[in-house]
């Protein structure tokens, strides 16, 4: 909510807001929320629109292709269908479409995202979403985290109160998952996703007691194996897919999340590993081919509109 005091001389007068994250209110000053480090521009950008807005994280291990998810989501749906369109409402929604675009034109992989907080970029875009010849406007806001705070704040709350007050206010919670390394190193994805399960259902107060019936449904969770352009399996079923290789996960779900479902993405239509002299290896695009981005987050919206 925009504030104005009332005994400000006539001429300029500073917008005070509240922290779109945490609440704090916030000062003229400050580029950043003291108590969690959301931008301040992006809460002056979602104050001054008055409209509702919903959360909408997107969480995942490291290298799980958080980055990358949000960059060309953001750019696929700039470009989308009347019925489902987003285009980014403030600058540095753009810098994290154009970080993504302009290293996968390069034949790349953008860069990881930096453990620390001030170093985040966040997705802020209103999404015009058509129901049954109804149109409405939702505004969507997702952090770019880094997989490493998510891995350090799921193991001890409160280190990154920016992901606690963010999960805890989503509507909708897209967790991506690495479909190679879920095929091919067995227990330890499953029981990441799980920790990470568990901390959502923590923060939202559900029991995993399976008894789903007449309770507060929560927020919607999809589940997204993430470049299955190196795992086929994982596109044919991703339901399947899931509960063979994360049962853990799977079953958590089914006794805790009313609204969730799994999905599969990829965004190279093929990929491989390149060894520079050191050996060092790099995973690289060969041709850009965005398969079931978009899919989750309509699934997401469609059950919270």
């Amino acid at each position: 909510m925009i504030t104005t005091p009332a005994n400000l001389s006539k001429g300029y007068q500073p917008v005070i807001v509240d922290c779109v994250c945490c609440g704090r209110r916030l000062a003229e000053r400050d580029e950043y929320c003291m108590d969690c480090q959301t931008p301040a521009s992006l809460s002056q950008t979602v104050s001054m629109r008055g409209s509702e807005n919903q959360f909408v994280s997107v969480l995942g291990a490291s290298n799980a292709g958080k980055t990358v998810y949000l960059g060309l989501l953001l750019d696929i749906l700039s470009k989308g269908p009347e019925d489902f369109r987003g285009m980014a409402s403030s600058a540095f929604s753009v810098e994290l479409q154009e970080q993504v675009v302009t290293a996968l034109e390069h034949r790349m992989f953008p860069e990881k995202t930096p453990a620390e907080a001030d170093a985040w970029k966040w997705l802020h875009c209103q999404i015009s979403v058509t129901q049954k010849k109804e149109t409405m406007e939702v505004d969507l806001i997702s952090p770019d985290f880094a997989g490493e705070a998510i891995a350090m704040e799921i193991n001890q709350a409160g280190l990154y109160p920016a992901i606690q007050h963010i999960v805890a206010k989503s509507t909708g919670i897209l967790i991506l998952c690495d479909s190679m390394r879920v095929r091919d190193e067995g227990s330890g994805e499953d029981l990441f996703a799980m920790k990470l399960a568990t901390y959502i259902a923590g923060r939202h107060g559900l029991a995993s007691d399976g008894k789903l019936k007449n309770r507060h449904p929560g927020p919607s969770i999809a589940i997204v194996f993430t470049k299955c352009d190196g795992c086929p399996e994982a596109t044919q079923d991703p339901t399947q897919f899931a509960a063979n290789n994360t049962p853990r996960l799977f079953e958590f779900c089914r006794r805790t999340f009313i609204r969730h479902a799994f999905f599969a993405a990829s965004v190279a239509g093929n990929s491989g590993l390149l060894a520079d002299s050191t050996g060092l290896q790099m995973r690289i695009p060969f041709h850009v081919e965005p398969r079931g981005i978009v899919q989750p987050l309509q699934w997401v919206v469609g059950h919270n509109c």
